[in-house]
């Protein structure tokens, strides 16, 4: 009894499911794109979207959230951070969605697209066969497959070819490294950090589509599309709202302890204690164990999200010529006289170093700052070491 039981609640179950995928929606229904604003947390520094459905006729007001995963997957905070953790498709009601980011007090903005009746039912039959078991779960990549870029790719799939996106977005062509920055400038911590983790691949130029992995340039891809119809062209966005503005100004807290400042002085103390060393000849052996020790860990990280995770963000990253990992095992090796190979290893980082440091002082302009002095300090510390005898 109970196999039948279990048996016909999936038939039901399956029933119902098929009847929501073939439904047709009511020519009153509108579909919506939602623009949330950035948040305090590190995960929503960047904004969220996601699609309304709302359909007055069949009771319908939900949200479809590409952006959403599961903390009870086994093995979840390594799989975040290794970049292996499948995000998910959420369907959740409109005034719960709406509700949880009034909360967090971040505005939210809507985009009702201006489709045909085809073309609101094409998008609701996607949005449910990917909200299906089998189909909510896809592999979560920061530039190329996130919360944004789903919808941009579910909407233009299914009006095909008549979504006309716009040629350019502004007067001269930006990288995801330039397009991110703007977000991070009240937080020089954060900011260092992303930039530290980042490699070559947010230093490419950003076409049309590739903008959208930012929902405010989502939003403005939206505003500047077109339509293509019988009659010709009409704008993708019929109406806009703001279904939530908070009030009052947000209150911002910038720390005087920037990366920048903490490593001019460090430079200083450094520039200090190697006078003192040459005046009186000394050595000191624990600052030098020290800094390659940080430099070194530092290097290990880059070469473990570079090597040893999917994120496609973090390979070929830069930062390894000043920041080698190798240096961690030469901080444990570092003696008062060095042998021959260890001082082989620093001459040759002594070149690596200046040549990265001209490069981003003359070539490549300097993502960060704070890099600067932390290269002088490398070229000042190897440079001594190879002097000595």
């Amino acid at each position: 009894m109970k196999f039948i039981k279990h048996i016909s609640l999936i038939l039901i179950f399956l029933f119902i499911s098929k009847i929501n995928i073939g439904q047709i929606l009511s020519p009153n229904a509108e579909i919506s794109v939602i623009t949330c604003a950035p948040g305090n947390e590190l995960y929503s520094t960047f904004g969220h979207s996601a699609i309304r459905i709302k359909d007055p006729v069949h009771r319908i007001d939900k949200v479809y959230n590409y952006g959403t995963f599961n903390f009870e997957t086994p093995g979840f905070y390594m799989k975040f951070i290794r970049g292996k953790l499948d995000y998910m498709l959420n369907v959740e009601p409109y005034r719960y969605f709406v509700m949880s980011y009034i909360q967090e007090k971040r505005a939210i903005k809507e985009q009702v697209l201006n489709l045909s009746d085809t073309q609101k039912s094409a998008i609701y039959k996607a949005l449910e066969i990917n909200a299906m078991p089998e189909n909510m779960y896809y592999r979560y990549d920061f530039l190329k497959d996130n919360c944004s870029t789903r919808i941009l790719k579910i909407i233009n799939n299914a009006i095909q070819d008549s979504l006309i996106l716009p040629r350019e977005l502004s007067g001269r062509k930006k990288t995801y490294r330039e397009m991110l920055m703007p977000y991070l400038e009240n937080d020089n911590w954060e900011r260092f950090g992303i930039n530290l983790a980042l490699g070559l691949p947010v230093d490419n130029t950003v076409n049309i589509e590739e903008s959208a992995f930012l929902p405010d340039y989502l939003y403005i891809i939206f505003e500047n599309s077109e339509i293509i119809t019988s009659k010709g062209a009409k704008p993708v966005v019929k109406q806009e709202n703001n279904l939530y503005l908070p009030t009052g100004k947000k209150i911002i807290e910038i720390s005087s302890y920037t990366p920048s400042r903490i490593s001019w002085i460090l430079l200083i103390l450094v520039l200090l204690f190697t006078i003192i060393e040459l005046k009186y000849r000394k050595y000191y052996l624990l600052l030098d164990k020290t800094l390659f020790f940080i430099f070194g860990f530092i290097g290990l990280n880059i070469m473990f999200l570079w090597f040893g995770t999917d994120h496609s963000s973090v390979i070929n990253n830069q930062n390894i010529i000043w920041a080698s990992p190798f240096y961690f095992i030469a901080a444990f090796l570092l003696k008062s006289e060095n042998k021959k190979y260890l001082k082989i290893f620093f001459f040759l980082s002594l070149i690596i170093t200046v040549i990265g440091f001209i490069t981003d002082l003359f070539i490549i302009p300097l993502f960060d700052k704070a890099v600067l002095p932390l290269e002088l300090i490398l070229i000042i510390r190897t440079s001594l070491i190879c002097l000595k005898k």
